[in-house]
C-alpha cells in the first residue's frame, strides 16, 4: 500500500476517533510523544490532556474535505478544512513520522479560518 493511501485512512480514523470520543481508535495512531497545539489560544496539550480533551468532548457532526497529504521521506504532513457547521470552519495539520515501517502522528494543530477564506 503506497504512503498517500496509508495516511489519508490514518486521518480518517483520526476524525472518526473524534466523531465517537474514541481512545480506541486515536490511541494506538499517536505517538507516546504526541502533543497538540491549539492555533486560537496557543495552548499546548500532551498525549494524556488530549486524551481526557477526546474523552469529554467528542465531535459527532466533524465533517472535512480540502484533504492534502505531502510525504518527504519518513515524514509526512496531513491538512485538511473541517467543520462542525458551515458557519465555522477550521484548518488542521497532522505531522507524521514513519518508525518501524509504521506511521504514528507525532503533532497536531487547529486553527480557525476567517470567514471570507471558508
Amino acid at each position: 500500500m503506497d504512503d498517500t493511501k496509508v495516511l489519508t485512512e490514518l486521518n480518517l480514523q483520526f476524525i472518526d476517533a473524534w466523531r465517537n470520543g474514541s481512545w480506541d481508535l486515536l490511541g494506538p495512531i499517536l505517538s507516546p510523544s504526541f502533543q497538540y497545539l491549539d492555533g486560537t489560544t496557543g495552548d499546548v496539550m500532551d498525549i494524556q490532556r488530549y486524551e481526557e480533551s477526546l474523552r469529554a468532548n467528542p465531535i459527532p457532526t466533524i465533517e472535512i474535505d480540502q484533504v492534502v497529504v505531502h510525504v518527504d521521506g519518513d515524514t509526512a504532513v496531513v491538512s485538511a478544512r473541517s467543520w462542525r457547521t458551515t458557519e465555522r470552519y477550521t484548518r488542521y495539520a497532522d505531522t507524521y513520522e514513519r518508525r518501524d515501517g509504521t506511521w504514528l502522528c507525532v503533532h497536531a494543530c487547529v486553527w480557525p479560518l476567517p470567514q471570507a477564506a471558508a
